[in-house]
């Protein structure tokens, strides 16, 4: 899965889905014959040798875009230590939570003591929610708390997880299922690249699929099962 792409330059082939392919530059076309199924500008990958054809794509001038590309192009998660404790007071109908990967939808409320406050280390992040409201994102500080923008918070988040548990991808009908992770947008855009939708999570069709959300995880420094 190795990127055959130059930084910055435009894709002349494009995969949008695993070994579905958009053909931005006709000139290719070519180069294309008897490696897969074409139907107007969508070229459907078939052959086993997929390495072979980006390899002689690339060698011809042509820039390709992977899903692989789109995953190394992802931030990583920051490696960030917490520091010392802080005891924060909760106002009435505010909820706090952490990022958990053991609980069902990856948030793990906190509950406050009778005073109505929580202990938690400076630079924590924490997500609060107001009632039925949206969530939004905090970081710990000295003094109390700093919104942080969503996508920068959940990316802090995963680095401060510790010992997370190996995601499933648990065998059923029509594939794996990956269960929905609370994860910062550019990832979810690249996810959606890869998986359908499934009323229990995410749905990996095949095992090119399954190769790549795992590549995605672990990205995240998440380690995957296959059940």
């Amino acid at each position: 899965m190795a990127s055959r792409r130059r930084p910055g330059a435009p894709a002349d082939f494009e995969e949008i889905r695993p070994n579905l392919f958009l053909i931005h530059n006709p000139a290719l076309s070519p180069v294309l014959r008897g490696e897969g199924e074409r139907e107007g500008f969508q070229f459907h990958l078939t052959s086993w040798r997929r390495e072979g054809l980006l390899a002689r794509l690339a060698n011809r001038g042509f820039v390709t875009l992977t899903i692989a590309d789109r995953i190394a192009a992802l931030p990583s998660p920051p490696t960030v230590s917490t520091g010392a404790l802080h005891t924060i007071h909760v106002a009435p109908k505010q909820q706090l939570s952490l990022l958990d990967l053991n609980v069902p939808g990856g948030w793990r409320g906190l509950l406050p003591s009778p005073a109505g406050a929580v202990t938690l280390a400076e630079g924590q992040i924490v997500r609060r929610r107001r009632g039925r409201g949206p969530a939004e994102y905090l970081r710990i500080t000295p003094t109390g708390w700093q919104t942080v923008p969503a996508d920068e918070a959940l990316l802090t988040a995963y680095g401060q997880l510790i010992d997370p548990p190996p995601i499933s991808l648990t065998s059923v009908d029509g594939g794996w299922l990956l269960p929905k992770l609370p994860l910062p947008s550019m990832y979810r855009r690249v996810l959606h690249h890869i998986v359908q939708s499934h009323p229990a999570g995410w749905l990996l069709t095949d095992v090119y699929a399954c190769e790549l959300a795992e590549l995605l995880l672990h990205k995240l420094r998440l380690t995957t099962v296959r059940q």
